[in-house]
């Protein structure tokens, strides 16, 4: 990090870059978001998507990436109506509510996340060296992220995403290109290059457009900008560029899977249900693209996967560490003393509490009535934002130029009936799990 960026994370009182150029050397925290947010999951959910209807649904992730870029643009705003955190300002609207909702659903999160993600990035890291065991290999993952992110300074975390981003970055793209090569590949998608509507169901279409891209970093996102002084109003255009970088990242992604999964699977009848698929997938390119493809693939793979590691325990960590430390002190959260920090007992326990509950996880396995229960749980936090943000930007007390206009009363609504009927789905799929 540049000594600007540094002088920007720890002095409060710094004012906003009025150029492009001043504005463009201090985005970061959208870096963050952006890699925090895609998974492995996003990997799959993509590649599907390709393998299946090859880029005509790149309008649906086109769309998910639109509405998303929304909330966390909105969330942005909210944050910078006044100094304090985002839940301190969730309190204006329901008091103890929101903080209560959200620490259950991140305590839930936080149950699984770190399981998953340790597992596949310790089963990418064995693919690449076989060598490697999996018990004191996973161990390592786990105790770097929660190092990293457990110092206590957001400016290493975000050095380490943006070098594992920059991996991920030209990684995809190379192998887009690479397997476009070939007369096939360019048939397929001159076939399915205009954008279509599957012929299964809308469900299809909106399950696609909430796929990519996580709830807890849109949430996370405002203390991210926080620990980078972007505090102030005048700081909103700053914001918004980090943003739309950030989503322009996400849909590149999208854009590179979705390429990947046409041109090597289309028409096929074959998908991908689950990681093991990814790696049969890298052993598939050895034919078609060498033994370099098969590594690119697997290198790509772990930049996705360790980033939204340290994106996600960084997350997961500031939203559960804010839910308690607001609940500990209401109504007084605001006071000088009671200040949301990195450094915090609520911090340091949240990344406690993630890493037991990677290695109880991991041993065990996922419990089936717990994954049900916190994926319905979970599914509820964009929909409550979107009405959140619907009821508080609208409002007087927030400063004229970061209250809501009415394009983005409009989008918060869409984001609202479209996040809640998806929750909706969930609680419903989750119901007839537990039931059946």
């Amino acid at each position: 990090m540049s000594a600007d960026m540094t002088s920007q994370t720890t002095d409060t009182t710094a004012s906003a870059p009025s150029t492009f150029a001043g504005r463009l050397r201090l985005i970061g925290p959208g870096i963050v978001l952006a890699l925090a947010s895609v998974g492995a999951s996003d990997m799959i959910t993509t590649m599907n998507s390709g393998a299946e209807y090859g880029l005509a649904l790149i309008w649906v992730f086109t769309v998910g990436i639109i509405l998303k870029f929304v909330l966390s643009e909105a969330v942005s705003r909210l944050q910078m109506s006044g100094d304090r955190s985002l839940l301190s300002h969730l309190t204006r609207f329901g008091g103890r509510t929101f903080p209560v909702l959200f620490l259950i659903a991140e305590l839930l999160v936080g149950l699984f996340f770190g399981a998953g993600v340790v597992a596949v990035t310790t089963n990418i890291l064995q693919a690449i060296f076989p060598v490697l065991p999996f018990w004191p290999t996973a161990i390592v993952v786990l105790l770097s992220a929660a190092v990293l992110v457990g110092i206590g300074r957001y400016g290493i975390v975000e050095k380490a995403m943006m070098g594992f981003g920059i991996i991920m970055f030209f990684g995809i793209l190379a192998l887009a290109i690479s397997v476009f090569q070939g007369q096939d590949a360019q048939e397929v998608a001159a076939a399915t290059i205009v954008p279509s509507f599957p012929n299964t169901s809308i469900i299809t279409v909106m399950s696609l457009i909430g796929g990519v891209g996580g709830a807890t970093g849109i949430l996370a996102y405002s203390f991210w900008i926080r620990e980078k002084a972007w505090r102030t109003p005048d700081w909103k255009p700053v914001v918004r560029l980090d943003l739309f970088i950030s989503y322009g990242l996400v849909f590149v992604f999208a854009v590179a899977m979705s390429a990947v999964g046409a041109f090597i699977l289309y028409g096929q009848g074959f998908t991908i249900s689950d990681n093991d698929a990814l790696f049969a997938i890298a052993d598939d390119l050895v034919g078609r693209i060498g033994e370099a493809g098969r590594l690119v693939f697997l290198i790509s793979f772990l930049a996705v996967v360790y980033t939204s590691v340290l994106g996600g325990f960084s997350g997961i960590a500031y939203v559960t560490a804010d839910c308690m430390r607001v609940l500990r002190r209401y109504p007084h959260q605001d006071e000088p003393a009671h200040e949301m920090s990195a450094k915090s007992i609520e911090f340091r326990g949240a990344l406690v509490y993630l890493s037991i509950a990677t290695l109880i996880i991991m041993s065990l396995g996922k419990p089936v009535t717990l994954v049900l229960v916190y994926a319905a749980i979970s599914a509820f936090i964009l929909p409550v934002l979107a009405l959140a943000l619907l009821v508080i930007l609208n409002r007087s007390s927030v400063p004229e130029q970061l209250r809501n206009t009415k394009w983005s009363n409009v989008l918060l609504g869409v984001c609202l009936v479209l996040f809640g009927f998806l929750a909706a789905l969930q609680v419903r799929e989750s119901v007839m799990g537990l039931v059946g």
